[in-house]
């Protein structure tokens, strides 16, 4: 059965856990997104100032995020997948990429593992601009294949997320971005796997940038889809809005009735998360509400 869900971010830890909780539980979700991502910024990552957030014991840690489970539980909500901070690779800063890569990203997987979240979002490394396709390629399939001893220990999978990239200063695909790179990701790592521990995340807003169609991706990678990031833009900048944001009649826009009769085709019975704490933090604070429940409508009529 498909249900709706919502990202954390903008939320958490901003309101405060328990304030928080009960405002995601009081739109009527009972699914979220769990952005790890916020505790490292990707802005600070990229930039190299790295807080010393994850510098903290792992214990410390999920003794910390344990509060989060069961807070989450006390309300009703179940996280259907978590995204790990990013990038986890910075080109020219081999000091940040191996803290990320050591640090960040073990104990990001540890903390799902015990938070009970099945699906972590992870970027894959976006390289084929500066060092070809074949060398991204190669080191995406060397790092995620390093994971798999930590994700049997956590009972915790792995999806890729289709990107995209800014070169010269225009929107192109980035790593998964094709439907077939992205079969090929999850299907070599699986075998190494010998089981189920990597899936695909579709971003609906990054389709746009690109100019795909999502409704045809979701077709093409069939049952390898489990989570999914729920979004619109203007196709020039990735605005994280809600559907049916653009344009004055249900069509325009992304096509939400085709996407959900190929989520249909497929037989998607996860998660549909929409990733659009923009959209609810450009509204006034006494309407984010309203706005989070109208999200939640929304959903609920792509479910049917």
């Amino acid at each position: 059965m498909i249900d709706v869900g919502v990202q954390t971010k903008g939320i958490l830890p901003e309101m405060g856990l328990e304030e928080g909780v009960a405002f995601i539980a009081a739109a009527g979700f009972e699914r979220v997104d769990f952005n790890l991502d916020t505790f490292l910024k990707n802005s600070d990552i990229y930039t190299g100032r790295i807080n010393s957030f994850f510098d903290a014991d792992l214990d410390v840690m999920l003794a910390y995020f344990g509060e989060y489970k069961r807070t989450f539980e006390a309300y009703g909500i179940k996280p259907s997948q978590m995204h790990a901070p990013y990038p986890i690779f910075v080109p020219n800063r081999p000091d940040v990429t191996d803290y990320m890569q050591k640090v960040v990203i073990p104990k990001s997987i540890a903390i799902a593992g015990q938070m009970e979240i099945p699906w972590v979002v992870m970027h894959p490394f976006k390289l084929q601009y500066k060092f070809g396709l074949d060398v991204e390629r190669a080191m995406n399939l060397q790092y995620f294949q390093s994971l798999i001893p930590l994700l049997k220990e956590h009972h915790v999978g792995v999806c890729v997320e289709n990107l995209y990239e800014g070169v010269g200063g225009r929107i192109t695909e980035g790593t998964c971005a094709d439907p077939e790179e992205a079969i090929w990701y999850v299907g070599m790592l699986n075998a190494l796997a010998g089981e189920e521990l990597f899936g695909i995340c579709l971003d609906t807003g990054h389709m746009e940038l690109v100019r795909r169609e999502p409704s045809e991706y979701v077709r093409q990678v069939g049952s390898r889809l489990k989570i999914m990031h729920l979004h619109e833009n203007d196709a020039l900048g990735d605005l994280h809005q809600m559907p049916y944001t653009f344009g004055s009649k249900p069509e325009d826009g992304v096509d939400w009735e085709t996407f959900r009769t190929a989520l249909e085709e497929i037989g998607f019975d996860g998660t549909l998360s929409f990733e659009t704490f923009p959209c609810m933090n450009s509204f006034p604070r006494g309407a984010r509400g309203e706005v989070l429940r109208t999200i939640k409508a929304i959903g609920e009529e792509m479910v049917g």
